[in-house]
């Protein structure tokens, strides 16, 4: 049977309307890199059909998927791995040799390898704490990167209950042995109660609390920064839109070292390729790759407004 990948040539980043993409330019200098003819562009999707159609076009030859699609993408694929029926989100498709798609999850790499990149320590010990915020498919795998990093209870702080209750569910695929306790942390008065994490994640836009429930989910946010920080500690916003948010200048106000959001996407950059082509960045490539990204993100004024480039 022939290889159907031969002659795709388009790769896409779905997200919803109005969303958008600084990593294409990296993407697209990878794909050069690996002597591919290939061209990244964010396709803003109003449902998850339209993701789909597009995927399934014949000139497709792989995607990304950001929310809001990281959970109702898998029942439209032919495969996952064992990473996405774990955590219960995909964030990677690729395209087989027979034309079926199959996906993964390189979101937690992201966020593990950012986390390490900070001032966070790098050995197994077992028995840290992660906090997330957020409890949808970035929550799902940032629950995976601190259940890799050694954290044993994970706090979320989330405004909807029912949202909590499905990732716990998801939680209890993992095997036995490496299962992280969910404590859905819902007010101040509990927060005071618990343990400071060790490890911060946030993986929800970027806004200004104005519901009753938001106010409060933003007010244990600030009580989890305000306890004794542990040392090899670091919070980390997934959300780059701006670059430095409402949580990560909270989080410094309370001395705590932060990681933003485009470093997540740069980590994800060399193992969202191997999936695609087979192939591997080699050291100075990733390196170049990397700096095309940090110029995209410079450069767009949603993620780095005029006055911080001053």
């Amino acid at each position: 049977m022939a290889d159907v990948r031969t002659h795709r040539t388009r790769v896409y980043m779905a997200g919803a309307p109005g969303g958008g993409t600084i990593a294409a330019p990296a993407h697209n200098f990878i794909a050069q890199c690996l002597g591919r003819s290939w061209n990244m562009s964010f396709l803003e999707a109003k449902s998850i059909e339209e993701v789909v159609d597009t995927f399934g076009s014949p000139d497709f030859a792989g995607g990304i998927v950001t929310m809001p699609w990281k959970k109702s993408i898998i029942r439209h694929l032919d495969h996952v791995d064992d990473i996405v029926s774990t955590l219960g989100a995909c964030n990677h498709v690729s395209v087989n040799e027979d034309g079926s798609l199959s996906g993964t999850n390189t979101d937690w790499i992201g966020i593990r390898d950012a986390l390490l990149g900070a001032n966070a320590s790098t050995s197994t010990v077992t028995g840290r704490r992660g906090l997330i915020v957020g409890a949808g498919g970035a929550g799902r795998a940032a629950v995976y990167a601190l259940t890799n990093l050694g954290c044993q209870d994970i706090y979320v702080v989330n405004r909807d209950a029912g949202e909590v209750h499905e990732l716990s569910k998801d939680v209890q695929n993992y095997e036995p042995s490496i299962r992280p306790n969910i404590r859905h942390v819902q007010t101040v008065q509990q927060a005071q109660g618990l343990l400071p994490p060790h490890y911060i994640v946030g993986t929800v836009p970027d806004f200004e609390p104005k519901t009753a429930s938001e106010i409060e989910a933003r007010s244990i946010f600030v009580e989890f920064l305000s306890k004794d920080r542990p040392d090899q500690s670091a919070m980390l916003d997934m959300c780059y839109h701006p670059l430095l948010t409402r949580n990560l200048l909270l989080a410094q106000k309370y001395g705590w070292p932060t990681v933003d959001g485009v470093q997540v996407v740069g980590h994800q950059l060399k193992p969202q390729w191997k999936p695609w082509t087979g192939q591997e960045l080699d050291e100075e490539q990733e390196k170049a790759a990397w700096e095309i990204l940090r110029r995209s993100s410079l450069s767009d004024p949603t993620v780095t407004p005029q006055e911080a480039r001053l």
